[in-house]
């Protein structure tokens, strides 16, 4: 015999049911509540208003809410009219079976989660959008200059600003000042000494470049290995073949508002057929390339091309991940440094495939090119500055927790401290 529960539980029932709704708990209107179908019904309005053109003011939507009453209705009269069972006068949303029994899973868990998300509980009292939604969207229309929607590159735009905003916050001057590159740690390679480490492709596949806005004109390119294409007359976008498939690159990052040169740094496989197995260790020759972009102008671009500035051979595999130092690597080219250092670039932590994640300490490309211009072994200089480095700091497990770096596997991922003094430095591993 089961006894009488000291307080009756709550059921929720789907709306197409056809039982009775005793145990139903409903609204003085005779149907619950379909937050979520009047969410999903103001997010439409709200897509179909930003895809009319500008000159087409938006048409009121059929069952729209209606604007803000100077009085207060009652809350019987109120709830009676946006609740009704007449399907004719509900016509804002007609669901189908299936949206309802996923109104109620959605409903039982709204019911624990009403806190955390204020935005799905319009304020009583306040009619619109703006009020479901709790913040007014700003309609964006049209095209930008760049050809792409201006719903597109307003978020952008957004953060850009709050990006700036955190730079000032969390980033710095000047760190690391014990990590400048000199020269002597820089060995130029010659032409035999380079070949090991240069990607196999010496032209890279026929491609085109299609443009949002701009009509195709249906030209096909080739370039060959470690050359670009000059920048586009309109859109200022570069291309350059970097000899490979790509798997690593970082963009190489400057204080706000300096004009210099931009850097990206980028790491390929040697041949377009190589595979690696991710499960154990593994070593060989990789090259690491940093390409120069010129002065970057926000209405200009850059007017040359893109070049390899410089590039690092290595013997650790090849690279899944690298990252620059936040802030405070990097000082103006012409810094004042005496021989053999050199001016500062920025700091470069790479993470190789056989486990150990290596820092570099990068300099301005004039800098080395002017430090070893004369310095060859064997014949003469590679045309493209390619040379041996000893690297500043060299990170492997092998802690009191964990014996050798075969215990983790490779290292995939990086991640520097985003804020000030970016002392701590996370890596993913094979293991997790």
């Amino acid at each position: 015999e089961l006894s009488q529960a000291p307080e009756p539980v709550r059921m929720e029932k789907g709306l197409g049911s056809s039982e009775d709704g005793d145990g139903l708990e409903t609204p003085r209107g005779g149907r619950p509540k379909r937050r979520a179908a009047k969410v999903a019904l103001l997010y439409l309005q709200e897509l179909a208003e930003e895809l009319m053109p500008p000159c087409q003011p938006p048409a009121p939507a059929e069952g729209a809410p209606e604007p803000v009453q100077r009085k207060r209705r009652g809350r019987r009269r109120k709830e009676e009219d946006t609740d009704s069972d007449d399907p004719a006068q509900d016509a804002d949303f007609v669901p189908s079976q299936d949206v309802l029994q996923a109104e109620e899973e959605e409903g039982s868990d709204t019911l624990l989660s009403e806190a955390s998300e204020p935005e799905l509980e319009p304020p009583r009292g306040h009619g619109g959008r703006a009020a479901a939604t709790g913040r007014s969207k700003p309609q964006c229309r049209g095209l930008a200059p760049n050809g792409f929607h201006n719903s597109i590159m307003a978020p952008v735009e957004k953060s850009s600003s709050l990006t700036c905003s955190l730079r000032e916050q969390k980033h710095s001057q000047w760190e690391f000042p014990e990590w400048i590159p000199v020269a002597h740690r820089w060995t130029c390679l010659s032409d035999s000494e380079a070949a090991p480490y240069l990607p196999a492709e010496e032209q890279s596949p026929l491609f085109s470049i299609q443009r949002e806005g701009i009509k195709d004109d249906g030209a096909l390119y080739r370039l060959n290995r470690f050359s670009s294409l000059q920048p586009h007359p309109e859109r200022l976008d570069v291309s350059f073949f970097v000899g490979g498939p790509v798997w690593a690159m970082e963009w190489c990052p400057t204080p706000e508002g300096s004009a210099a040169p931009q850097y990206v740094a980028v790491s390929c496989h040697r041949s377009m057929e190589e595979t690696h197995s991710v499960s154990g260790l593994h070593s060989g020759p990789a090259l690491l390339q940093l390409w120069g972009l010129g002065v970057l102008q926000t209405e200009q671009g850059s007017p040359g091309k893109a070049r390899l500035a410089y590039a690092i051979a290595a013997d650790y595999g090849c690279v899944w991940d690298m990252k620059f130092c936040p802030s405070g690597a990097w000082e103006p080219p012409t810094a004042a440094r005496t021989h053999p250092q050199m001016s500062r670039l920025g700091l470069l932590a790479a993470a190789f495939s056989d486990g150990r994640v290596v820092v570099y300490a990068l300099p301005h490309p004039g800098a080395l090119h002017h430090a070893k211009t004369s310095q060859v072994k064997d014949g003469s200089l590679h045309k493209h500055l390619i040379c041996k480095v000893q690297c500043i700091a060299t990170l492997q497990v092998g802690s009191i927790q964990a014996g050798n770096a075969s215990d983790c596997g490779q290292c995939f991922s990086l991640s520097w401290m985003p804020s000030k003094p970016h002392h701590h430095l996370a890596a993913g591993f094979y293991d997790g």
